[in-house]
């Protein structure tokens, strides 16, 4: 039996980790999950059933993230010196990192987000070993291993996730209506100082012109301006996935919501300044995403009217889909062979 734990900070991380977790717990191991009050992360966590720990809550501004930082380090330690873990992972984060050397116990990290250098700095000195998509930008260093997949496909692998039309029906929408998503973020992350998307005029124009062609839903975090709050879509938390495998086309500031759209051959266009290896590689490889920044409103307007353009759109991505799928690997299936091969090198 391992005694795996496995510390979750974004609800991401709920979606990246839980099919593991079922199966881990399915062959008699123990899991421990941390968990961190952030967005709908909690509240993931225990739709899926996963029991779990909130040790923190999401800091706000520079100063209030790193003192939540420190905060987590301690309460994670004194989580992990109870349940006594074998190993202990976590999804672009550096705390289960520092517990784990404390321990002496192995470590991984799963980071495919590059801009994410404060949380490297802080992890790569003591985690045993880090895990990459192969398409991440920088050269992988001693540590680091490079695999042929995306974070989403550890659960939204055809293996492990079925699109359902009647979860979109539930929803109140019709799946065979042509239908665009549009997704904002707060930009309230660490990773996202600096940064920002697109302005409220420009979201409205979007909408505004995207209108005639197809039916146009929103989801965003916090709310919206004014006439922009009428097109929000109400979705289950447990169902955006379904909606993302029926809609025609996403058009989002959100590198994972875009990732997962391809991942399910919706096409999607990201909106951002400096992008990610992934996004690179599902435009370059497959053209299945569509790299976009925020200033150059123009040419994120011409990309959705071409995509909607089209008579057939998921039909046209298919065989570039299909093409990614055969490429690439269950990554749950990943993460259980690597515990399994850090754990047994211990013992």
């Amino acid at each position: 039996m391992v005694n795996v734990l496995i510390d979750m900070v974004h609800p991401a991380d709920v979606h990246f980790f839980r099919h593991a977790i079922l199966r881990l717990q399915q062959r008699g191991d123990r899991v421990c999950v941390t968990s961190r009050k952030k967005d709908v992360t909690l509240e993931l966590l225990d739709n899926f059933g996963v029991n779990h720990n909130c040790i923190s809550d999401k800091g706000k501004g520079s100063a209030g993230l790193f003192l939540e930082l420190l905060r987590r380090d301690i309460r994670l330690y004194r989580v992990a010196r109870k349940f006594r873990p074998d190993i202990i992972l976590g999804n672009n984060s550096p705390c289960g990192s520092h517990v784990a050397r404390l321990l002496r116990v192995p470590s991984i990290v799963f980071d495919d987000t590059e801009i994410h250098r404060f949380n490297r700095m802080l992890y790569m000195p003591v985690v045993t070993e880090v895990h990459s998509p192969d398409c991440y930008r920088f050269s992988p260093g001693r540590k680091q291993r490079l695999y042929p997949g995306y974070h989403s496909l550890a659960y939204l692998h055809p293996d492990v996730f079925r699109p359902d039309p009647d979860a979109v029906r539930a929803m109140g929408l019709d799946p065979d209506e042509r239908m665009v998503l549009l997704r904002f973020v707060s930009w309230g992350a660490m990773h996202d100082v600096g940064l920002g998307g697109l302005s409220p005029d420009d979201k409205l124009r979007l909408v505004r012109k995207l209108e005639p062609h197809a039916r146009v839903l929103i989801s965003a975090e916090g709310d919206l301006d004014g006439a922009l709050q009428a097109y929000r879509v109400d979705v289950p938390l447990t169902g955006i996935h379904y909606l993302l495998a029926c809609v025609d086309v996403v058009i989002g500031e959100s590198a994972t919501m875009c990732s997962e759209a391809a991942a399910l051959g919706t096409p999607a266009i990201y909106i951002d300044e400096k992008g990610r290896g992934y996004t690179d590689e599902l435009e370059r490889a497959y053209g299945l995403c569509f790299n976009q920044r925020p200033d150059d409103y123009t040419g994120i307007e011409t990309r959705a009217l071409e995509l909607l353009a089209l008579d057939d759109i998921r039909g046209t991505f298919e065989p570039a889909h299909t093409r990614m799928l055969s490429e690439k690997i269950n990554v749950s299936d990943y993460q259980i062979e690597q515990i399994d091969r850090l754990v047994s090198r211990g013992r």
